[in-house]
Protein backbone atom coordinates (compact mmCIF):
# COMPACT_ATOMS: atom_id res chain seq x y z
CA UNK A 1 0.00 0.00 0.00
CA UNK A 2 1.62 3.22 -1.25
CA UNK A 3 1.63 6.90 0.70
CA UNK A 4 -1.34 8.04 -0.87
CA UNK A 5 -3.63 5.29 0.35
CA UNK A 6 -2.08 5.69 3.88
CA UNK A 7 -2.90 9.20 4.37
CA UNK A 8 -6.25 8.93 2.39
CA UNK A 9 -7.45 6.07 4.99
CA UNK A 10 -5.60 8.27 7.87
CA UNK A 11 -7.94 10.97 6.83
CA UNK A 12 -11.21 8.74 6.63
CA UNK A 13 -10.50 7.23 10.38
CA UNK A 14 -9.47 10.98 11.48
CA UNK A 15 -13.00 12.13 10.10
CA UNK A 16 -15.10 8.82 11.74
CA UNK A 17 -13.70 9.48 15.01
CA UNK A 18 -14.21 13.32 14.95
CA UNK A 19 -18.02 12.48 13.58
CA UNK A 20 -18.84 10.30 16.44
CA UNK A 21 -17.39 12.79 19.19
CA UNK A 22 -19.45 15.58 17.63
CA UNK A 23 -22.80 13.22 17.78
CA UNK A 24 -22.07 12.02 21.77
CA UNK A 25 -21.40 15.51 22.52
CA UNK A 26 -24.59 16.85 21.46
CA UNK A 27 -27.16 14.90 22.53
CA UNK A 28 -26.83 15.73 26.02
CA UNK A 29 -26.83 18.53 25.75
CA UNK A 30 -29.51 19.39 24.21
CA UNK A 31 -31.72 17.00 26.32
CA UNK A 32 -30.02 18.34 29.45
CA UNK A 33 -31.02 22.05 28.72
CA UNK A 34 -34.68 20.93 26.92
CA UNK A 35 -35.34 19.15 30.81
CA UNK A 36 -33.85 21.56 32.80
CA UNK A 37 -36.38 24.47 31.52
CA UNK A 38 -39.22 21.92 31.68
CA UNK A 39 -38.38 21.23 35.02
CA UNK A 40 -37.92 25.04 36.51
CA UNK A 41 -40.90 26.54 35.00
CA UNK A 42 -43.13 23.40 36.63
CA UNK A 43 -45.82 24.92 38.52
CA UNK A 44 -45.88 21.34 40.45
CA UNK A 45 -42.64 23.18 42.08
CA UNK A 46 -42.73 25.39 45.05
CA UNK A 47 -41.26 28.33 45.18
CA UNK A 48 -38.48 27.05 47.67
CA UNK A 49 -37.77 24.02 45.71
CA UNK A 50 -37.73 26.26 41.92
CA UNK A 51 -34.97 29.02 43.98
CA UNK A 52 -32.72 25.95 44.72
CA UNK A 53 -32.67 24.60 41.44
CA UNK A 54 -32.32 27.85 39.92
CA UNK A 55 -29.59 28.89 41.66
CA UNK A 56 -28.24 25.92 43.78
CA UNK A 57 -29.65 26.80 47.18
CA UNK A 58 -32.07 28.48 49.16
CA UNK A 59 -33.43 29.93 52.74
CA UNK A 60 -35.85 31.71 54.38
CA UNK A 61 -36.24 34.90 56.51
CA UNK A 62 -39.57 36.11 58.26
CA UNK A 63 -39.38 39.94 58.03
CA UNK A 64 -42.70 40.52 59.36
CA UNK A 65 -44.96 38.55 61.31
CA UNK A 66 -48.57 39.05 63.12
CA UNK A 67 -51.94 36.89 63.81
CA UNK A 68 -53.12 38.27 60.27
CA UNK A 69 -49.89 38.53 58.17
CA UNK A 70 -45.89 37.20 57.43
CA UNK A 71 -43.55 39.07 55.19
CA UNK A 72 -40.98 36.67 53.87
CA UNK A 73 -37.66 37.52 52.11
CA UNK A 74 -37.14 34.02 49.95
CA UNK A 75 -33.39 33.95 48.88
CA UNK A 76 -30.56 32.31 47.75
CA UNK A 77 -26.70 32.32 48.12
CA UNK A 78 -23.89 34.67 46.09
CA UNK A 79 -20.87 34.78 47.11
CA UNK A 80 -21.90 34.25 50.54
CA UNK A 81 -24.59 37.34 50.15
CA UNK A 82 -28.14 36.60 50.47
CA UNK A 83 -30.06 37.64 47.23
CA UNK A 84 -33.95 38.01 47.72
CA UNK A 85 -35.22 35.86 44.80
CA UNK A 86 -39.07 36.33 46.28
CA UNK A 87 -40.52 39.06 48.19
CA UNK A 88 -43.60 36.89 49.99
CA UNK A 89 -46.78 38.72 51.59
CA UNK A 90 -49.13 36.61 53.45
CA UNK A 91 -52.51 37.10 54.27
CA UNK A 92 -53.75 34.68 57.16
CA UNK A 93 -57.42 33.33 57.42
CA UNK A 94 -59.05 35.27 60.31
CA UNK A 95 -59.96 31.92 61.76
CA UNK A 96 -57.05 29.06 61.97
CA UNK A 97 -58.74 25.63 62.27
CA UNK A 98 -57.33 23.29 64.22
CA UNK A 99 -56.87 20.51 61.67
CA UNK A 100 -53.55 22.72 60.38
CA UNK A 101 -52.93 24.17 63.83
CA UNK A 102 -49.55 22.03 64.37
CA UNK A 103 -48.53 23.24 60.84
CA UNK A 104 -49.70 26.73 61.44
CA UNK A 105 -47.46 27.22 64.60
CA UNK A 106 -44.59 25.54 62.67
CA UNK A 107 -44.98 28.40 60.25
CA UNK A 108 -45.54 31.42 62.69
CA UNK A 109 -41.69 29.94 63.75
CA UNK A 110 -40.64 30.87 60.62
CA UNK A 111 -40.97 28.22 58.01
CA UNK A 112 -41.62 27.91 54.66
CA UNK A 113 -45.57 27.36 54.38
CA UNK A 114 -45.20 24.78 51.33
CA UNK A 115 -42.72 22.81 52.44
CA UNK A 116 -44.26 22.70 56.15
CA UNK A 117 -48.39 21.55 54.77
CA UNK A 118 -46.01 19.21 52.13
CA UNK A 119 -44.34 17.53 54.99
CA UNK A 120 -47.84 17.22 57.05
CA UNK A 121 -48.88 15.40 54.27
CA UNK A 122 -51.33 17.74 52.98
CA UNK A 123 -52.23 18.38 49.39
CA UNK A 124 -51.34 21.87 47.32
CA UNK A 125 -53.19 23.85 45.51
CA UNK A 126 -52.52 27.08 44.08
CA UNK A 127 -55.51 28.88 42.93
CA UNK A 128 -55.04 32.03 40.75
CA UNK A 129 -56.02 35.51 41.67
CA UNK A 130 -53.66 37.64 39.81
CA UNK A 131 -50.57 38.11 37.39
CA UNK A 132 -49.14 41.30 36.96
CA UNK A 133 -45.79 43.53 37.37
CA UNK A 134 -45.20 45.70 40.09
CA UNK A 135 -44.02 49.25 38.32
CA UNK A 136 -40.39 50.26 39.12
CA UNK A 137 -40.46 53.17 42.35
CA UNK A 138 -37.63 54.69 43.94
CA UNK A 139 -40.16 54.28 46.61
CA UNK A 140 -38.95 50.50 46.82
CA UNK A 141 -35.35 51.08 47.67
CA UNK A 142 -35.11 48.75 50.11
CA UNK A 143 -36.47 45.72 48.03
CA UNK A 144 -33.92 46.51 44.90
CA UNK A 145 -31.18 46.48 47.62
CA UNK A 146 -32.37 42.93 49.23
CA UNK A 147 -32.53 42.08 45.72
CA UNK A 148 -28.65 42.59 45.63
CA UNK A 149 -29.01 46.61 45.31
CA UNK A 150 -30.58 46.13 41.66
CA UNK A 151 -31.63 49.28 39.76
CA UNK A 152 -35.27 50.10 39.95
CA UNK A 153 -37.28 47.73 37.79
CA UNK A 154 -40.54 46.39 36.57
CA UNK A 155 -40.98 42.80 39.06
CA UNK A 156 -43.65 40.43 38.59
CA UNK A 157 -46.20 39.44 41.01
CA UNK A 158 -48.57 36.34 41.11
CA UNK A 159 -51.00 36.92 44.08
CA UNK A 160 -53.16 33.21 44.62
CA UNK A 161 -54.93 31.60 47.31
CA UNK A 162 -53.38 28.82 48.73
CA UNK A 163 -55.47 25.72 49.29
CA UNK A 164 -55.21 22.72 51.40
CA UNK A 165 -56.47 19.32 51.35
CA UNK A 166 -56.47 16.10 53.19
CA UNK A 167 -59.29 13.56 53.15
CA UNK A 168 -62.62 15.42 54.15
CA UNK A 169 -60.77 18.28 55.29
CA UNK A 170 -60.24 21.25 52.51
CA UNK A 171 -59.25 25.01 53.49
CA UNK A 172 -57.93 28.33 52.04
CA UNK A 173 -54.98 28.41 54.24
CA UNK A 174 -54.36 32.05 53.03
CA UNK A 175 -53.83 34.65 50.22
CA UNK A 176 -50.00 34.78 49.53
CA UNK A 177 -48.54 37.54 46.74
CA UNK A 178 -45.02 36.58 45.34
CA UNK A 179 -42.88 39.95 43.99
CA UNK A 180 -40.27 37.99 41.89
CA UNK A 181 -36.17 39.20 41.35
CA UNK A 182 -36.02 40.24 37.58
CA UNK A 183 -33.20 37.22 36.81
CA UNK A 184 -35.80 34.79 38.92
CA UNK A 185 -38.90 35.31 37.05
CA UNK A 186 -40.68 37.70 34.81
CA UNK A 187 -44.45 37.70 33.80
CA UNK A 188 -43.69 35.66 30.29
CA UNK A 189 -42.14 33.14 32.52
CA UNK A 190 -45.49 32.85 34.79
CA UNK A 191 -47.60 32.73 31.86
CA UNK A 192 -45.61 29.72 30.33
CA UNK A 193 -45.87 28.54 33.55
CA UNK A 194 -49.57 29.32 34.05
CA UNK A 195 -50.99 28.68 30.78
CA UNK A 196 -54.63 30.19 32.03
CA UNK A 197 -52.46 33.50 33.11
CA UNK A 198 -54.57 35.95 30.80
CA UNK A 199 -57.77 35.04 32.61
CA UNK A 200 -56.34 36.93 35.86
CA UNK A 201 -54.99 40.28 34.75
CA UNK A 202 -57.26 42.42 36.34
CA UNK A 203 -55.72 43.76 39.18
CA UNK A 204 -59.56 45.02 40.61
CA UNK A 205 -59.94 41.61 41.57
CA UNK A 206 -57.36 42.09 44.13
CA UNK A 207 -56.66 45.45 44.40
CA UNK A 208 -56.59 45.82 48.44
CA UNK A 209 -54.35 42.93 48.49
CA UNK A 210 -51.89 44.82 46.39
CA UNK A 211 -52.13 47.83 48.10
CA UNK A 212 -50.79 46.13 51.07
CA UNK A 213 -48.12 44.64 48.90
CA UNK A 214 -46.82 47.92 47.93
CA UNK A 215 -47.27 49.44 51.47
CA UNK A 216 -44.86 46.38 52.36
CA UNK A 217 -42.50 46.98 49.88
CA UNK A 218 -42.11 50.62 51.34
CA UNK A 219 -40.78 49.44 54.63
CA UNK A 220 -37.60 49.69 56.12
CA UNK A 221 -36.38 45.69 55.65
CA UNK A 222 -33.47 45.78 54.86
CA UNK A 223 -31.77 46.68 58.18
CA UNK A 224 -33.31 43.08 59.41
CA UNK A 225 -30.78 41.88 56.66
CA UNK A 226 -28.19 43.29 57.51
CA UNK A 227 -28.31 42.41 61.34
CA UNK A 228 -28.85 38.79 61.02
Amino acid sequence: MNNKQHLHILFLLIGLLYGLHSCKDKKPHSKVSLTSHDSILSPQLLNSERIKMTFGSYGIQVLNNSAQLRVSDLYSLHDDKKITRTFAVVRYPEQIDSSYLKEHTKILEGQSIGRVFKQGQWNIEKKSLFFGEILASSDYGDIYKLMGDIVPSKLAIYTYGFHITKGHENHQYAIISEVYHPDYLRLNDLKTMYQDADKYLDESVVSNVLKQVRREMTSNYYPLRTSD
